[in-house]
């Protein structure tokens, strides 16, 4: 009788387990090297900093740990999507497949967060970004397919802390700059999302990840 109910109960969690797995999304989990942002001149790799991306159907979450970033700047982390990458021009994709191409790679970017860098000049981002249009994003498409998107991560420094304008500088991509230092391809929807200031911005660093 015992083995009855031994049985009966292994059987039960087996199913459990079973039901449990088939319900949960599946994840895909990626590492890669952090790059100096090409626009800085030659390319080369940011030696013992990493960057880890999980993917799931419910949405992508960041883990970026870098160094290299000026100490006392203020620094923001930005999330390209092209959620159709095989659009794109050459793989991975280039910045003219988001900024120019956008409908046919259904590209989109948006704030992931933003620090001020401590006197060793090492910097953590993180963020959760869910699957669809919510949020604030430069062209409305949002995520849409987080499982086959290519991303790419962008770090963006807004020089030196403006006290008064911390918010500011922390959460948006103009915060802080001068319009002379904002790249002009970039959307109306960038440019005007904060309030400029005086220090002479640069994107300084960035990853990307093909699924």
């Amino acid at each position: 009788m015992r083995n009855k109910y031994l049985n009966a109960a292994v059987a039960f969690l087996a199913v459990f387990l079973l039901q449990a797995c088939a319900s949960a999304p599946s994840e895909s989990v990626y590492e890669h090297h952090v790059e100096t942002h090409p626009s800085q001149g030659d390319i080369r790799i940011i030696q013992g900093a990493i960057a880890k991306l999980t993917t799931t159907e419910n949405g992508i979450s960041v883990l970026l740990q870098t160094n290299e970033l000026v100490p006392g700047n203020v620094h923001t982390m930005w999330v390209a999507v092209m959620n159709a990458p095989e659009a794109c021009a050459q793989r991975p994709c280039a910045p003219p497949d988001v900024l120019n191409n956008t409908e046919a790679t259904g590209s989109d970017v948006t704030y992931a967060d933003g620090i001020i860098v401590g006197p060793d000049g090492t910097g953590t981002f993180r963020t959760f970004i869910p699957t669809g249009p919510s949020g604030f994003w430069w062209y409305g498409n949002g995520l849409k397919e987080p499982m086959t998107a290519e991303i790419h991560l962008v770090v963006n420094d807004h020089g030196p802390l403006i006290p008064e304008m911390a918010q500011s500088m922390l959460t948006t991509y103009r915060g802080g700059c001068t319009d002379e230092s904002l790249p002009p391809p970039f959307p109306d929807t960038a440019k005007s999302n904060g309030t400029p200031g005086p220090n002479q911005c640069k994107l300084v660093q960035d990853v990307i990840f093909q699924q």
